[in-house]
């Protein structure tokens, strides 16, 4: 399932810019990194602190005039978040679990499909600055995590990122933002950075660990992106 909404959306992305032999239609790519943390819903999970992931993806952009656009694409998000929560452990040498406080760090990689708007303001000569905002749909690829806590004497540790993609949604909803700068180099090049802002507000744990943790977790990053327009 996972491979078949990348192909299927990689394949409209570049078919969409195969059938734009000019302008309105714009492809791009774009990569840079990211601060990455964690909200909750409740004091039960909390965020232990932010992280640095990385982002890449392509852009396509449909220009009704110079200055509102549709931007889609294909986006690949990796990020690491920190957090802590109470959970049900088994821990060696006891017969029944024990309520533990668990300190999880995370790794997260998926892929998502955004549908922006934008506005263009045109600055001086070749420059001009934009925001967009809009909603995204991703895919979980992988969820791996690192788990530590303590119970009386005993220290607990994975020694390695564990596969918890059972513990976590394979579909995640997001609203993003973003505000930037594009210079342009010729009619058919430009250059541009920009600030995003990307807010799940999705619940990323599955029923069973919502019950298990008593609160919902969501995924947040704020990221520095280049990129170019074709």
């Amino acid at each position: 399932m996972k491979r078949i909404l990348l192909i299927i959306s990689l394949v409209a992305c570049f078919a969409i810019a195969s059938n734009a032999q000019n302008q309105p239609f714009r492809l791009g790519f774009k990569m840079g990194p990211s601060i990455d943390w964690a909200s909750a819903g409740s004091t039960v999970v909390e965020n232990h602190g932010a992280k640095l992931g990385f982002g890449a993806g392509f852009v396509v952009d449909y220009h009704f005039n110079d200055y509102f656009a549709v931007t889609s694409g294909l986006n690949f998000n990796y990020l690491r978040m920190g957090y802590r929560f109470i959970d049900s452990r088994g821990v060696e040498d006891f017969l029944e679990d024990a309520l533990v406080m668990v300190d999880r760090r995370v790794r997260t990689t998926y892929f998502e499909v955004p549908l922006m708007a934008r506005a263009d303001v045109k600055i001086v000569d070749s420059w001009k600055a934009y925001v967009e905002a809009g909603v995204g749909l991703g895919v979980n690829n992988s969820d791996k995590a690192k788990d530590e806590y303590s119970f009386c004497w005993i220290d607990y540790a994975d020694e390695s990122y564990v596969d918890y993609s059972y513990q976590y949604r394979i579909l995640q909803a997001s609203m993003n933002f973003a505000l930037g700068a594009e210079y342009e180099i010729n009619p058919k090049l430009s250059l541009f950075a920009q600030l995003s802002f990307c807010h799940s507000f999705s619940n990323a744990f599955t029923h069973l660990m919502q019950k298990q943790t008593g609160s919902i977790a969501r995924q947040n990053f704020i990221g520095l992106e280049i990129g170019f327009m074709h």
